[in-house]
């Protein structure tokens, strides 16, 4: 008697942010599937801040589509927590200190506006001096929160596990048929990418415009200081347990590799050293590299010449932030159901 493996609607390339929380949905939308991870090597998700936050970019603009974003990583987390009976997200609200009187008048008028206004307070907070340097004043974030990405993925990951949904291995040799996809004798209907920034080196997507970032975060400790908010100014600041804290990041367009550098921790120690007036010490040092892309909007959608290949990457940064929104408009995208924003559909690229 042949007994044949069993076909799986979806096979899932690793179990990072993207496909781990894609694989989450997955399997409660009824989709049977199978994960692939390499073994340790989804170091970025594991040292993110995890902040989430709708601002973005050197000026400070609101994130894109940051409302439909918003309001559903708000129900996302809360949910996932339920079912999981695990908690990993928190709502904290974000102080982002004004470099100038110019900046806190620019951003006092824009808090005014439509979109901007459920957002922000438009009174300026002034913190205690006597912990920060803080001449002009800060602006109260709201709808922030933090994510401990390392319990989250860790979370979904026992979930897979005990699913029988997810093996660690490297996947090579992956065939791909007209109507299925084959890998190590088992077979499925099609194959979703995550890999992060091993897309660059992914048979499928290496044509894509990745540009993946290398950043570097410090583990500090500080006496005294806030616990409950986080601060940006030029940095982050993010309250982790009693007295420690993760400061960061570094951006480096240049460095290929997972190492931390003595440049990395120096830009670090000296920001925050102007930032804040009370003395730390350094615990940690780390690096990892985020899977941006070079107009900074994710990858999502169909290989142009395989009807059975996708890939849902290169959400960068803000990954804690956009994977909710945008693993629900995927699914509904590869059910039939929906479209992928042109601004994320890789078929903008030519």
């Amino acid at each position: 008697m042949v007994i044949f493996a069993p076909m799986f609607d979806f096979f899932v390339i690793g179990a990072g942010l993207s496909g781990s929380t894609l694989a989450w949905r997955l399997i409660n939308g009824g989709y049977k599937i199978k994960v692939f991870d390499k073994p340790k090597l989804n170091i970025s998700s594991n040292i993110a801040g995890g902040i989430i936050n709708p601002l973005t970019g050197k000026r400070t603009a609101l994130t894109w589509k940051a409302h439909d974003i918003f309001d559903e990583l708000h129900k996302f987390y809360p949910e996932t927590e339920n079912k999981t009976g695990i908690s990993f997200f928190k709502l904290m609200p974000t102080y982002k200190l004004f470099e100038s009187r110019f900046e806190q008048n620019e951003w006092l008028n824009k808090s005014a506006e439509k979109n901007y206004n459920c957002f922000f307070e438009n009174i300026p907070e002034y913190l205690d001096q006597s912990k920060i340097n803080n001449p002009f004043g800060s602006l109260l974030i709201k709808e922030t929160a933090k994510l401990d990405v390392k319990k989250y993925l860790n979370t979904l990951h026992n979930f897979l596990l005990n699913q029988n949904s997810i093996e660690f291995c490297m996947v090579e040799n992956l065939k791909i048929g007209n109507n299925s996809v084959t890998f190590n004798g088992e077979k499925a209907k099609a194959v979703i990418y995550c890999d992060g920034t091993f897309a660059t080196q992914n048979h499928y997507f290496s044509y894509l415009p990745h540009k993946p970032v290398h950043g570097e975060v410090l583990e500090v400790e500080i006496e005294n200081f806030y616990n409950d908010r986080m601060i940006n100014k030029g940095i982050f600041i993010i309250p982790q347990y009693k007295n420690k804290y993760i400061v960061g990041s570094t951006y480096n367009w240049n460095i290929k590799e997972t190492v931390t550098t003595q440049n990395g921790r120096d830009e670090l120690e000296k920001k925050l050293f102007n930032l804040i007036k009370l003395p730390f010490k350094i615990v940690n040092h780390f690096a990892g590299i985020r899977p941006s892309t070079n107009d900074r909007r994710p990858f999502l959608g169909k290989h142009p010449g395989y009807e059975n290949v996708f890939i849902f990457g290169g959400m960068g940064s803000k990954g804690v932030s956009l994977v909710p929104y945008l693993s629900k408009v995927f699914i509904n995208y590869i059910s039939g159901k929906g479209k992928i924003p042109s601004e994320c559909d890789i078929s903008r690229i030519k």
